[in-house]
């Protein structure tokens, strides 16, 4: 078990560096698992609310009836309460968020990030994917349907662009503060085992819950291996910025598929 205090965060240069992974006595970050658990269960509640208050409101029969610009608002409440645990946490129970989470950022990590995002759509998601279309007997058009469920909607501009925010901007800077510096760093900093053990332990738990989330069977072992390697990229890097833009730039070629 090792012990840690506010002298211990290792800053030099400006930076925040990760400290050693595994279990962690006086640890001045007092968040953990409770507050991954609250910001999921609430973050389910309130859409679950803004679904029934859209429905009810709007008088639609079910979530393929939202125009383009309620998909966007409506699963806010969600991204919103990931984003609000992750703040919270750094905040009020430890040192910060650059602290804590590493919210730092470096002249290179744009590209850095861009790039492994384009990659992992382009490469890793056909190579993990097609497998299970082969195994279900299902095709491509199973995939393709994802998408359209979401184009084939009344849109206006201002729904495209609402759109663009919050998947393009809003959900990577969510996901990754909740996923990657909440959960990821709660069981880095909380499983009893040695540092190389606790750390892919603690990145492949938190990329088979940042894959169920999704609720996208086809495509769990895809995002599976997407949370994977921004889980690599952030802790290869010791800064979230990069897989921040990883994950833009992933939902940014995803966006671009949807509308053009």
């Amino acid at each position: 078990m090792g012990e840690i205090t506010d002298s211990d965060s290792e800053k030099g240069t400006s930076d925040y560096r990760f400290p050693l992974a595994g279990r962690i006595e006086n640890d001045w970050r007092r968040w953990g698992l409770l507050e991954v658990f609250l910001g999921l269960v609430f973050g389910h509640l309130l859409a679950a609310f803004a679904y029934a208050l859209a429905n009810s409101v709007g008088g639609y029969k079910d979530f393929a009836d939202y125009p383009l610009w309620l998909v966007a608002v409506a699963n806010f409440p969600l991204q919103g309460s990931m984003l609000l645990a992750a703040i919270f946490a750094g905040v009020y129970r430890g040192g910060g968020m650059v602290k804590d989470f590493l919210l730092q950022m470096k002249r290179n990590d744009v590209f850095l990030g861009l790039s492994v995002g384009v990659a992992a759509q382009f490469f890793l998601v056909p190579a993990l994917t097609y497998p299970v279309l082969w195994l279900f007997d299902k095709d491509i058009e199973d995939v393709r349907k994802i998408a359209e469920e979401l184009t084939d909607r009344p849109s206006t501009p201002i729904g495209i662009a609402a759109l663009i925010v919050f998947v393009g901007v809003f959900t990577p800077i969510a996901e990754e503060l909740f996923f990657r510096g909440l959960l990821y760093g709660s069981l880095r900093k909380r499983l009893n085992l040695s540092p190389r053990y606790c750390v892919w332990v603690s990145a492949i738990i938190a990329s088979a819950i940042f894959s169920i989330v999704h609720f996208q069977w086809i495509l769990l072992p895809a995002l599976f291996g997407v949370g994977l390697v921004f889980n690599i990229l952030y802790e290869k890097t010791g800064r979230l910025t990069p897989a921040i833009w990883a994950h833009a730039a992933f939902n940014g070629v995803t966006l671009i598929n949807l509308l053009i």
